[in-house]
């Protein structure tokens, strides 16, 4: 994400009404203002719920994505950097489709505790970060993640929040919404978008950004366990004694490119430790072991430095000072 020329993303929403209910979004057709994400959603599924898949999908296009083009083609699938999104896109609304049978009725209230619930968090960041006003949060539909942030193609940085996901997920805003505020205030502050999945950078990246995101969330919303915060039981279950090998295993895979620059997405190795899925990437450790290593990685580089100063490296220092944590952690100290 590029850095706003005029006022912090902070400083400028201050001035806002908060967009998570009704945001204006680029790519909404001109002279039109975008309905709230909850009203389209009505009137997509009044008038798709008993139709082929086809038809569905081009019901959700005119009335969840063309109205929030940019925000869908930019943030939500991605386009530019994943040839095969359309693909993706047909197979996940597929299975969200049918799931929308049993949620359907839960989705303006959905809407309405995300916004509650990011006007708290928000203030609680503020005081860890010197921020103020509210941060650029769009309430979206999306069957492939739950929370994310991303760039505009203007270079705004926006914050995507997947209502239909986090309800399916039971998550908890509380622990999700400090982990997502941290990663838009770093894109912001330290260049580092996309949740560290950015071209030309290492594993070590993502490492030290969903660590730092998940240890963000242990100081913003204290009071919860480690499997709470790594929003899954058997990563918090994991006992310290299998960090030294987990890192010395990481530190093999340190240096394979976070994209690959062929095939255009993220690398198997980013799979095996960042990934969830049914299917096991490791033997011996659950999916998603890279938050679990990544967020002692942090712990690791906080007893030499504050967290002001660690969420301020930029993407060559940060993977710079998480080898040198993963080297202590590999060597069991």
């Amino acid at each position: 994400m590029k850095k706003v020329a005029s006022m912090s993303i902070w400083s400028r929403m201050a001035a806002m009404a908060l967009v998570v209910s009704a945001p204006a979004m680029a790519g909404a057709p001109q002279g039109q203002t975008t309905p709230p994400i909850e009203q389209s959603f009505t009137t997509f599924w009044q008038a798709a719920k008993d139709k082929p898949f086809a038809e569905q999908e081009a019901l959700w296009d005119k009335f969840i994505e063309a109205p929030r083009q940019d925000l869908y083609q930019s943030v939500v699938w991605e386009v530019r950097n994943y040839p095969d999104w359309k693909r993706q896109k047909d197979a996940s609304l597929k299975v969200r489709f049918d799931q929308y049978r049993s949620i359907s009725g839960d989705i303006p209230k959905g809407v309405r505790d995300i916004d509650a619930a990011l006007n708290v968090q928000a203030k609680r960041f503020a005081q860890y970060f010197g921020s103020s006003g509210q941060p650029r949060a769009v309430v979206v539909l999306a069957p492939h993640f739950d929370a994310k942030s991303g760039v505009m193609p203007n270079g705004d940085p926006v914050l995507a929040l997947a209502v239909d996901s986090l309800l399916l997920e039971k998550a908890s805003l509380d622990i999700v919404l400090p982990h997502e505020l941290f990663h838009l205030w770093d894109a912001e502050h330290a260049g580092i978008t996309n949740d560290g999945v950015m071209p030309d950078t290492h594993l070590l990246l993502p490492l030290y950004e969903e660590g730092l995101a998940t240890y963000v969330s242990t100081v913003v919303s204290p009071g919860h366990t480690d499997g709470e915060y790594l929003l899954q039981n058997d990563l918090g279950a994991l006992p310290d004694a299998k960090l030294p090998d987990s890192a010395r295993r990481f530190l093999i895979d340190a240096d394979v490119l976070t994209i690959d620059p062929v095939k255009h997405k993220t690398s198997d190795t980013f799979a095996r430790w960042f990934e969830g899925g049914n299917k096991p990437y490791q033997a011996d450790l659950p999916n998603r072991s890279g938050y679990w290593l990544g967020l002692h990685t942090i712990r690791i580089l906080m007893r030499s430095h504050t967290l002001t100063e660690i969420a301020s490296w930029h993407p060559a220092e940060a993977e710079k000072q998480t080898r040198a944590a993963l080297m202590v952690l590999a060597h069991g100290e």
